[in-house]
């Protein structure tokens, strides 16, 4: 399942000509990849590195039983990279 959304989502930002190299993550990426999860059905919030258990900020995504962790950090040049293979889903089990 990760592998497939991980493949969606780069098909999707090469399509909204990202090609490979998603620098700028918060000014353009991140809003890219939000509109994706929201199109689909998911509510989307942003958490910040202090209130992150990975100590990264995150895009995070849910709908029904589903979450998703999209993280984001800063290169050695300051720029804030998306690191597509670091992202983390959770599914709740019914109640």
């Amino acid at each position: 399942m990760k592998n497939a959304l991980i493949q969606e989502l780069e098909e999707f930002l090469q399509r909204e000509d990202y090609g490979r190299n998603w620098d700028g993550a918060y000014q353009d990426v991140i809003p890219a990849i939000r509109r994706y999860f929201e199109s689909h059905g998911f509510e989307t919030r942003l958490v910040n590195e202090w209130e992150s258990p990975t100590r990264d900020a995150e895009l995070i995504a849910s709908r029904e039983r589903l979450t998703v962790h999209i993280p984001w950090v800063e290169d050695r040049n300051g720029r804030s990279v998306v690191h597509l293979n670091a992202v983390q889903l959770q599914q709740s089990k019914d109640a």
